[in-house]
């Protein structure tokens, strides 16, 4: 699976959005060439997944038509648990802020999944809480303005928040929307153009409970996460699974892994690894120099000197970076740099 893919729940707050407006999305002139794909999307259980493009593609032609640039905060404002499906639930019964951080960790590809999706990192610095994730493609901006305003307002509902309990948002995208709009569905300094996205808590907010938390139903929960999880493992291939845990480990680990390592991760030997990816005709070195050349382009957009990824993503030095950059998409580094500034 290497399209990203959303939450059907996002859909069905387009159409509740919609329905509140009078509308019927399926009836909707403007997107007549798309009703048949609605209609199949909107029948899924929504706990299932599909297309962000599809996605996109809708939202884009309802702000336009409907002249309504808040689309986002409007759709939100309908969120509930089943909305992000048994991660939702696992979430409203959490014992605490920090738990529902824990578990949406976890199981956060239930909700965002694909190749280009991102683990979430946690960090503390001083008094405050940093939920933080990198800036992949500028085309995925809707994506993370719709799953912050959805974050937020669920929060808001599950722990019954009588205070502000964020300190400020970091977009890596441009604002879509004035700025005092975003104010004010967030009631804190929001940030745009930032080398990633974030989401910045008070420390002392991780010990909120929510209204109804729920520890035996917690455990069934976790487990049908569980489940759901390695349903999906079993129906990916060897090649796509390599692609997430290499493109994971540059992110994470701030260093290029073994083939060793990755196998470890997959509880293989190495050299059963090997012999499969050559029975695939595929090898590890093809799919790390991939993944690596994808991160590359992830640090441009960071403004990282180029002989600060050529060390990061361990070439010996910018040359070797610059050659093989050209070889993956036959534009020079500069080029690129240059193209991702406009």
């Amino acid at each position: 699976m290497h399209e990203i893919q959303i939450p059907n729940g996002y859909f069905q707050l387009w159409q509740m959005y919609l329905a509140e407006r009078g509308l019927d999305g399926l009836q909707l002139d403007f997107l007549q060439q798309d009703q048949a794909q609605l209609r199949q999307v909107l029948s899924m259980p929504i706990d299932t997944q599909s297309s962000y493009t599809f996605f996109l593609e809708v939202i884009q032609r309802t702000q336009q038509h409907l002249d309504c640039p808040q689309l986002i905060f409007e759709m939100a404002r309908h969120i509930r648990p089943e909305h992000f499906g048994v991660l939702g639930y696992i979430a409203s019964r959490s014992k605490s802020v920090a738990e529902a951080i824990h578990y949406v960790m976890r199981f956060s590809r239930l909700v965002i999944d694909g190749s280009a999706a991102t683990r979430v990192q946690v960090y503390q610095h001083g008094d405050e809480i940093h939920l933080a994730w990198p800036n992949i493609d500028e085309k995925y901006a809707l994506i993370h303005e719709m799953t912050f305003a959805c974050i937020v307002q669920l929060a808001r509902q599950i722990f019954g928040l009588s205070q502000p309990i964020l300190r400020s948002l970091h977009f890596a995208h441009a604002a879509q929307m004035s700025l005092y709009a975003y104010q004010k569905f967030y009631g804190c300094e929001v940030l745009f153009k930032q080398t990633d996205y974030q989401l910045v808590l008070r420390l002392d907010s991780l010990e909120l409970q929510p209204h109804q938390s729920d520890p035996s139903l917690i455990h069934l929960l976790t487990k049908q996460a569980e489940e759901a999880i390695a349903s999906r493992l079993s129906y990916e291939t060897l090649d796509q699974q390599l692609h997430m845990r290499v493109a994971e480990y540059l992110r994470l680990q701030n260093s290029v892994p073994k083939i060793e390592q990755i196998a470890t991760e997959l509880h293989i030997s190495s050299r059963t690894l090997q012999r499969q990816l050559n029975e695939q005709n595929s090898s590890f070195k093809k799919i790390l120099e991939i993944e690596r050349m994808k991160r590359c382009e992830q640090l441009l957009l960071q403004n990282m000197s180029l002989i600060e990824i050529a060390i990061y993503l361990g070439y010996s030095d910018q040359s070797a970076l610059a050659r093989a950059y050209k070889a993956y998409n036959g534009q020079t580094l500069l080029q690129r740099k240059q193209q991702l500034k406009d």
